[in-house]
């Protein structure tokens, strides 16, 4: 496996592709604040390739694009956003109608089952379960082990409309739904996830992709912009496509704050994940 390689830019390598899918959280903000220098990447890159927001929000990409709004992030940076809850919602149009569902997380997320024909519905009357998060962003997951001890005896199965484990809120760690999922299946129980890493997401975007486009798509002309191994560089990996890593993002204190050089790092999680391209935060 070849070592990855440091780009002192974006514009180095971008000739090389025709479609970015570039994540958010980590990349192009930290939930509170985005950052100048990712915009301007994003702003010098539309200019002549097709920019794609993928993001594991468990809400649909309308709600998201509100919230982006706020912190001064507005369509004119990119082309499509697509969000896990898109790809859930989907799948429950199509694969789930008229059931009743339990709904574990907070209600922020109820965009996510806006004009679906199911009923939210208490865990005992519950056919399935959608997972979106933890109710309060400073919970603890000792808190969702008596919940999922009672779905687990109903032998229910749990959507999991976000398969991050943790997300970073300005300085703060904070448990997503991927965490409650994966706690749920170390208890034995039935998880499907939607989002990155799995190849659903991304085969979700190349149908939208290719309804928009009269070009046939080449995965050989993707490039993955993303900050999480677990997810976004991972998922690059499942889908056959190459990816830049931006490791200033959510693993930033396994290297900064242990003396460990950012080459280093990256080379050594480079035996676990085929990274391809590298930079501390996205810049042009």
């Amino acid at each position: 496996m070849n070592n990855p390689v440091f780009l002192s830019g974006l514009s180095k390598i971008y000739p090389k592709f025709d479609i970015f899918f570039v994540d958010l959280w980590g990349v192009i903000h930290n939930g509170i604040e985005c950052y100048s220098d990712a915009l301007k990447a994003l702003k010098s890159l539309k200019k002549t390739k097709k920019i794609i927001l993928i993001s594991n929000a468990p809400r649909p990409s309308s709600s998201v694009q509100k919230f982006l709004s706020q912190i001064n992030f507005n369509k004119n940076f990119y082309h499509f956003l697509i969000t896990s809850g898109d790809l859930t919602r989907y799948y429950l149009k199509n694969f789930s109608k008229n059931e009743n569902f339990y709904h574990l997380g907070p209600d922020r997320d109820n965009s996510l089952f806006f004009n679906l024909t199911l009923k939210k519905t208490s865990l005992k009357n519950a056919n399935f379960v959608i997972c979106t998060g933890v109710n309060n962003n400073n919970d603890n997951l000792n808190k969702y082990f008596s919940i999922l001890k009672k779905i687990k005896k109903r032998n229910l199965k749990i959507i999991c409309a976000n398969p991050d484990l943790i997300v970073h809120r300005g300085d703060r760690a904070e448990y997503c739904a991927g965490s409650i999922a994966k706690l749920y299946e170390k208890m034995g129980g039935r998880v499907e996830y939607f989002g990155k890493p799995y190849r659903n997401i991304y085969e979700y975007v190349f149908r939208i992709l290719k309804k928009n486009s009269k070009k046939k798509i080449h995965k050989s002309k993707v490039l993955v912009i993303g900050d999480n191994l677990n997810t976004d560089i991972s998922g690059a990996n499942n889908f056959n496509v190459k990816n830049l890593f931006i490791a200033g993002g959510i693993h930033k204190t396994e290297w900064s704050k242990k003396n460990i050089s950012l080459a280093n790092f990256v080379i050594e999680k480079n035996k676990y994940f085929k990274i391809n391209y590298f930079q501390n935060e996205l810049i042009w």
